[in-house]
């Protein structure tokens, strides 16, 4: 009977010893680093207004509160070649945005963008061979009602439109459609198809095309993860006055 009693007592002991582990195993994760890595908050499920146009109200009055990974996409659906990912600090609006083959951080009132490879709308081949690897520095230009990336309230833009679409209808649990505003450049109000996540807060808006205007796909995700903007070193830092952030994709112009 006493090694009956000894094996339980190493077994109980083993037990609470791994349990113990796993325990702080469990309780690590990533740490922020500048442009947001790391864990997103623990997202809380919330009942949603019956109400389309108060559901979607209701969505828009936590625009901003917290900071988000979101991505744009221009062009016909998801697969789209113009694609860009970024994430925002909701304490001082700073964003970070990564296309294809460049990097663009807003602080404040400055823009820092860094080239991996000759943008896709450049006027000549090697027009910004001077600039690759480097970051560039402009002042940002005056907000901007048809430039998305340039509006004072970006990313956010598009969700906050969608929160005020004409005739919205619930076409499933939490997705809603109607028309929004169109672009000067369109010939008619686009669809709008807005996704709210579980706790309520907008996950996905879509718009559709039409003759001018590209279909425009933006998502939004990890909110409450660690976001941390900051400015490249000065040493990597340039200035050139002749850059011209339409060239880099639709988004800039």
């Amino acid at each position: 009977m006493a090694a009956v009693h000894d094996q339980l007592r190493r077994f109980t002991a083993g037990t609470v010893l791994l349990a113990g582990v796993l325990t702080l195993a469990g309780c690590t994760s990533d740490a922020a680093t500048p442009g947001g890595t790391g864990q997103p908050a623990p997202m809380a499920s919330s009942a949603l207004p019956a109400d389309p146009a108060a559901a979607l109200a209701q969505a828009a009055s936590r625009l901003g509160t917290e900071s988000a990974r979101f991505t744009v996409i221009f062009g016909k659906g998801e697969r789209s070649e113009e694609k860009a990912s970024g994430t925002v600090d909701p304490a001082t609006g700073d964003w970070e945005l990564i296309g294809d083959a460049y990097v663009v951080r807003r602080i404040g009132n400055d823009l820092y963008v860094k080239l991996t490879a000759e943008p896709r709308f450049s006027v000549y081949a090697g027009q910004y061979a001077d600039d690759l690897g480097k970051w560039v520095h402009q002042v940002a230009p005056e907000p901007s009602g048809t430039v998305l990336a340039f509006g004072t309230d970006f990313p956010w833009t598009p969700a906050r439109a969608a929160s005020g679409m004409s005739g919205p209808a619930r076409t499933a649990d939490r997705m809603f459609q109607g028309t929004v505003k169109a672009g000067a450049r369109a010939a008619t109000d686009p669809v709008c198809t807005a996704e709210l996540d579980v706790a309520g807060r907008f996950s996905r808006i879509s718009t559709d095309a039409d003759a001018v205007e590209p279909a425009t796909v933006l998502t939004y995700s990890d909110y409450g993860l660690p976001v941390t903007i900051t400015a490249p070193p000065a040493e990597q830092t340039i200035e050139d006055h002749l850059f011209t952030f339409a060239q880099l994709g639709t988004i800039f112009a």
